[in-house]
């Protein structure tokens, strides 16, 4: 029997806070409305708060605006760091494991494996997938929802202890040999099967979970400005109501002996404000003033992309002028840094998983031992580029370029060697004296080869 009622209880204790603000996110990431909120701590909230407004009326205009910065922000980061990631071996990996990984890059799809994970990760603070080994001793890797999964680590060797997928009525609990499946009957959690997860021995024991971390703290990339997306949602539905209730005249009576309430209600609803005073009728309006307006959605707009290390997208063309590469550089720096975290904790992670496949491959692939440090992975940064700015500041800094590297940063869809094979055939058929051919090699931008 793996585990006990008493460690099952310590793991909710410890995940519980965690697993709420993992499924907040979650849920607004897929723009769900809220139906419970913890204002003390706006990550608890399992929705967008401003989506869960409701009329108040039938006659009032309540727009209700998100804007998606959670996507925007999390879309982000996994592109750049993430959409990338080259797997490479040195001489002291044998070639029966670097087929291995391979063939499981081809079964498990692991460019988009990763991607999913990445997404999880900056979106909730966490990803975790499963590993395991079927009839036939195939290694598999499945995703594990952040909401309801969860790793002990040992507080010595800071390696998993325990691994646990549940619900409210089922709790998996993985040590590094078996799991057993418990269940909660009549408020109490009961062990049932245990069996052997197949993926640690005696001598090598280790928990199938895996656990990527967005950060030590396991914080996600939005939830760190959540109050700051509110704020400007609140404002721009705010403003959107207004301007939509501007198209209704506000007519203020004064002592007209409106005294029945169901009267009243009737004009209020109908744009007309009562007032017990001296008789008298007007319009009245409201003067929105938009500079202070545009100042707030703008200063909070920054806040939220500074605050969460990402870059706003919309900032990329200021004043009709694309910016500079040093300049597209400058505005990721706060991202890189954030990625760079990220990063180190993949790889920690990543590590325990060829920790794990050299297992799978010491008992079922014929592998012998060997040395899993050398096994790398390179997070090549995907980032937003401006091609022909920087085809023009390599023109302006007096380089020479290759044909190659013009069409590379140029974005054309052409193979450079046949397009200069098909160049050279195209001179040969040229009559004598008309070979010049002072084109080739050039672009538009001036560079020269």
């Amino acid at each position: 029997m793996v585990g006990s009622a008493e460690l099952i209880e310590q793991m909710f204790d410890e995940s519980s806070q965690r697993a709420n603000i993992a499924y907040g996110m979650n849920q607004r990431y897929k723009l769900k409305p809220a139906s419970r909120f913890m204002f003390r701590d706006a990550r608890n909230a399992d929705g967008v708060p401003i989506m869960a407004k409701r009329s108040i009326t039938p006659n009032t205009i309540n727009n209700l605006l998100h804007t998606p910065f959670d996507r925007i922000i999390v879309n982000s980061k996994v592109a750049y760091y993430a959409s990338s990631i080259n797997l490479t071996f040195d001489e002291r990996i044998p070639q029966v494991v670097q087929d291995f990984y391979r063939s499981l890059d081809e079964r498990a799809s692991f460019k988009s494996f990763q991607l999913t994970m990445a997404k999880n990760c900056v979106d909730q603070g966490s990803s975790y997938f499963l590993c395991w080994i079927d009839e036939y001793k195939e290694f598999h890797v499945a995703p594990s929802p952040t909401i309801s999964t969860y790793v002990m680590y040992n507080t010595l060797s800071q390696l998993p202890e325990y691994g646990f997928r549940y619900s409210s009525e089922i709790c998996e609990v993985y040590d590094g040999i078996e799991m057993t499946i418990w269940s909660h009957q009549n408020g109490a959690w009961i062990p049932g099967e245990t069996i052997s997860h197949g993926m640690g021995t005696v001598s090598r024991p280790m928990v199938p979970i895996v656990e990527l971390r967005n950060n030590p703290e396991k914080l996600s990339n939005p939830e760190m400005t959540l109050s700051l997306q509110d704020a400007y949602d609140i404002s721009l539905s705010d403003l959107s109501s207004e301007i939509g209730q501007m198209r209704m005249a506000y007519l203020l009576t004064k002592g007209l002996g409106y005294d029945a309430d169901a009267i009243k209600a009737q004009l209020s609803e109908a744009g007309v404000i009562v007032a017990d005073a001296d008789g008298d009728a007007s319009f009245i309006s409201k003067d929105l003033k938009p500079d202070a307006v545009r100042l707030l959605q703008d200063t909070l707009r920054k806040l939220i992309f500074e605050g969460a290390a990402s870059y706003d997208p919309s900032a990329y063309v200021e004043g009709g002028t694309p910016p500079t590469a040093y300049q597209v550089s400058e505005r990721l720096q706060p991202l890189e840094m954030d990625c760079e975290i990220t990063i180190a904790e993949w790889k920690m992670g990543l590590r325990i998983f060829d920790y794990l496949i050299q297992t799978h491959l010491m008992m079922f692939g014929g592998a012998g031992e060997y040395d899993i440090n050398g096994i790398d992975r390179i997070f090549r940064r995907v980032a937003p580029r401006n091609t022909l700015q920087a085809l023009s500041d390599a023109k302006n800094a007096g380089m020479v370029l290759s044909n190659q590297t013009m069409i590379e940063l140029s974005g054309l869809q052409i193979d450079p060697a046949e397009e200069m094979a098909r160049v050279e055939s195209e001179n040969q058929l040229l009559p004598d004296g008309n070979n010049d051919n002072t084109n080739v090699g050039e672009t538009d931008t001036g560079a020269q080869t």
